[in-house]
C-alpha cells in the first residue's frame, strides 16, 4: 500500500508491480491502480474520473495521474525519499462533497508537489513525513446552514502541506496505521488543500497463506476518519474504521532483471 491511511510514503513499486484498488462505493465502475514503470518509478492512474468522465459532458475522460520518483534508499538514520505530484483536471463543475451541513465543488486543474520520507526502524515499525505544497482552481465551500451561513470561493489557491504517519505491523496479516495532515490529501477528500485530518485504522491479509494468487494477493484497509474544514468551520467523519478499500498486488514482469 503506497498511502496506507492516506499517508504519503517513500517507497515505490518494483518494475511490472501492480497494485489494483476496488472502493465499494464506485461499483460498478473501478477505482484506480498503481503500476511500478521502473524500480524507482510508480505511476497512479485514476480509473474512476478517466472512465466516468465519458457519463458526463464533454464526456471525455477527466486526466488524473499520480507520480512518485524514488531518490534515495534509508541509511542509517537518513530516510528513503522520494518526489510525488498529482495533477487533475475538471472539465466542469464536480461535486467533491454533498453532506448534510457541507457542500464541496471543485472546477478545474489541481496540482501538489511532496517530499516523502520514510524511515523503518525494525521489522514492525515505520513512520513516514511528507511536506509540501498544492494548487487548486475554482474551489467553493459551504457549511450548508441557512442562519448561520458560510461560504468560501477560491478561484485560486495554493496552499502548504504536511502529512505524518506511523505503521505497526503487528503480525503478516495485520498492521496498524495513524496519520494526521494538514492540506491536500490523495484518498479521502482529495485535492481539497484547507483542511486538517486525521485517519486510522487497520489493514488486513486474511488469506496470504492461500496457494490461489487471487486471495493471497487481495488486502483490505479499513478506516476510520475526521476531517475539519476550519473555512467554514464545519466537519465530516466516519469515528469507527470500517470504511473500506480492497486491493491486489501482483507483478506482471516474467522474467524481472538480476540484481
Amino acid at each position: 500500500m503506497l498511502h496506507p491511511a492516506d499517508a504519503f510514503t517513500a517507497y515505490t513499486l518494483k518494475r511490472g508491480e501492480i497494485i489494483y484498488y476496488q472502493s465499494p462505493f464506485t461499483l460498478p465502475l473501478p477505482s484506480w491502480m498503481f503500476v511500478g514503470v521502473t524500480d524507482k518509478i510508480s505511476m497512479e492512474i485514476d480509473l474512476l474520473p478517466l472512465i466516468g468522465g465519458f457519463f458526463e459532458k464533454p464526456h471525455l475522460p477527466v486526466p488524473s495521474f499520480n507520480f512518485r520518483f524514488h531518490l534515495l534508499q534509508q541509511e542509517k538514520f537518513l530516510p528513503s525519499l522520494a518526489i510525488e505530484t498529482m495533477y487533475q483536471h475538471l472539465w466542469n463543475q464536480s461535486l467533491q462533497a454533498n453532506q448534510e451541513n457541507l457542500l464541496i465543488t471543485r472546477e478545474g486543474n489541481s496540482f501538489f508537489l511532496h517530499l516523502n520520507m520514510s524511515w523503518k526502524f525494525n521489522s514492525r515499525f515505520y513512520t513516514h513525513l511528507s511536506t509540501g505544497i498544492s494548487y487548486t482552481e475554482k474551489l467553493y465551500m459551504t457549511n450548508n446552514q441557512n442562519l448561520l451561513k458560510k461560504e468560501v470561493y477560491y478561484p485560486k489557491i495554493w496552499h502548504p502541506d504536511i502529512n505524518l504517519s506511523m505503521d505497526y505491523r503487528y503480525k503478516p496479516w495485520l498492521s496498524f496505521h495513524l496519520t494526521g495532515s494538514y492540506g491536500s490529501t490523495f484518498v479521502y477528500l482529495d485535492n481539497i488543500p484547507p483542511k486538517m485530518q486525521l485517519t486510522y485504522g487497520y489493514r488486513i491479509a486474511p488469506f496470504y497463506k492461500s496457494k490461489k494468487s487471487f486471495f493471497r494477493n487481495f488486502r483490505a484497509e479499513f478506516i476510520g476518519f475526521y476531517i475539519h474544514l476550519p473555512d467554514v468551520d464545519e466537519s465530516i467523519n466516519s469515528i469507527v474504521p470500517l470504511f473500506p478499500y480492497f486491493y491486489w498486488q501482483w507483478n506482471i514482469n516474467k522474467n524481472p532483471p538480476e540484481k
